[in-house]
């Protein structure tokens, strides 16, 4: 059999295959999520069809060969980031149904598996995980680890990078940090400038935040948050 060859992104077909059934398993999945809390559904029990395509594709990303030269070229395409990503993104999911325990699970075996440097240019599990903790509260975990994901994409990927100003804002405006209220301003203004669903989407909790605080100044971030939310990308 001929080798897999790399296409001039530096992925092999295979790998690209990969990359596409999990990005569209992902779509699916957050779509049957939203219309299910759309339509009042009570509380999310097993995971949907959508999170089984998620994990059809991490079962996929077993497929890809493990030559350590093929590695280093594909970056993020190799077998153990591919999984990775898929676990994490199955993590996310597990959260915003709810189930905490096993987006724990989930995202210890991503950790496990793989550790994103800077020079990837796809994979976040900080930012996976900050989210888990501001989730239950636990902010003084969920801070460093939304910092060092804003610092992973500081110059280098502005989208992923205003998705992880969001909820560093988020963190800091809930704790009552002075800095919430600037960090809050930079995350809404990127935000508006950005084709993003959902960075807009993320704006909610942050939204939800500064309304919890007093000061004519900090409604009216409260105010532009929910406006930019509120337009269409």
């Amino acid at each position: 059999m001929a080798p897999a060859r790399a296409g001039p992104d530096g992925y092999s077909r295979a790998e690209q295959r990969i990359r596409r059934v999990t990005e569209s398993a992902l779509s699916a999945m957050l779509s049957v999520i939203d219309s299910r809390r759309s339509s009042g559904a009570g509380q999310a029990g097993h995971p949907d069809d959508g999170l089984k395509m998620l994990q059809f594709g991490q079962v996929k990303a077993w497929d890809v060969p493990s030559d350590e030269q093929r590695m280093v070229v594909v970056g993020v395409g190799a077998r153990a980031a591919v999984e990775a990503c898929a676990l994490a993104d199955s993590a996310a999911a597990l959260m915003r149904m709810g189930c905490r325990d096993a987006a724990d699970r989930e995202l210890r075996k991503s950790r496990e598996l793989w550790q994103p440097t800077r020079a990837d240019t796809s994979g976040d599990l900080d930012i996976v995980a900050a989210r888990l903790e501001l989730d239950r509260g636990r902010l003084n975990l969920a801070e460093p680890l939304a910092s060092a994901s804003v610092r992973r994409w500081q110059g280098i990927g502005g989208r992923i990078h205003t998705w992880s100003s969001i909820t560093l804002a988020t963190i800091h405006v809930r704790a009552g940090e002075p800095s919430g209220l600037v960090l809050a301003h930079g995350a809404i203004t990127a935000t508006s400038k950005l084709s993003s669903v959902r960075a807009r989407t993320q704006l909610a909790p942050l939204a939800t935040a500064l309304e919890a605080r007093p000061g004519s100044d900090v409604q009216e971030l409260a105010r532009m948050a929910r406006q930019v939310a509120a337009t269409r990308a």
